[in-house]
């Protein structure tokens, strides 16, 4: 199997597939940057996001979720289209309080069946949050008819 050069889809390309998803819209969710080595996403703080009216703390949902969209799409950004996760590893080292997240992700390995890639997510202060590693199914999806056109 065969993936797309290195870098084939540009931030308005990229932007599309993450707008696909409606939780990806509903987190508001934006890719600031596309580059060959790494792709940078936003997002915007806002209430809904608090787990701890107490600590004014992010969910530490939306925080994996960061992880694994980062990782997937900059894989996509790779492949031109999104991914399957098989596996995700996620470790939090220190509370996301009210402000902007930016999760920069970086591909590790692009094989045919699997990619894998590390994730870090700051405040806009460039303060370590959370930071994991994706594994993502490259290989090609099934065909609708369940491949019985091949018979």
């Amino acid at each position: 199997m065969s993936h797309p050069a290195h870098g084939t889809l540009n931030q308005q390309e990229l932007q599309a597939i993450v707008d696909r998803s409606p939780f990806n819209r509903w987190l508001g969710m934006t890719v600031e940057s596309v580059s060959e080595e790494s792709i940078l996403l936003r997002i915007r703080w806002r209430e809904e996001l608090i787990s701890s009216p107490e600590r004014q703390s992010t969910h530490g949902g939306i925080l994996a979720t960061l992880i694994d969209t980062s990782g997937d799409y900059a894989v996509a950004a790779r492949i031109g289209r999104a991914l399957p996760t098989v596996d995700l590893r996620v470790d939090y080292h220190r509370t996301a309080t009210p402000g902007d997240l930016l999760a920069e992700a970086r591909v590790v390995n692009l094989g045919g069946t699997l990619a894998t890639a590390d994730s870090r997510i700051t405040d806009l202060s460039g303060r370590l949050i959370a930071s994991g590693r994706g594994l993502y199914l490259t290989a090609n999806p099934p065909k609708a008819d369940g491949g019985r056109s091949a018979q």
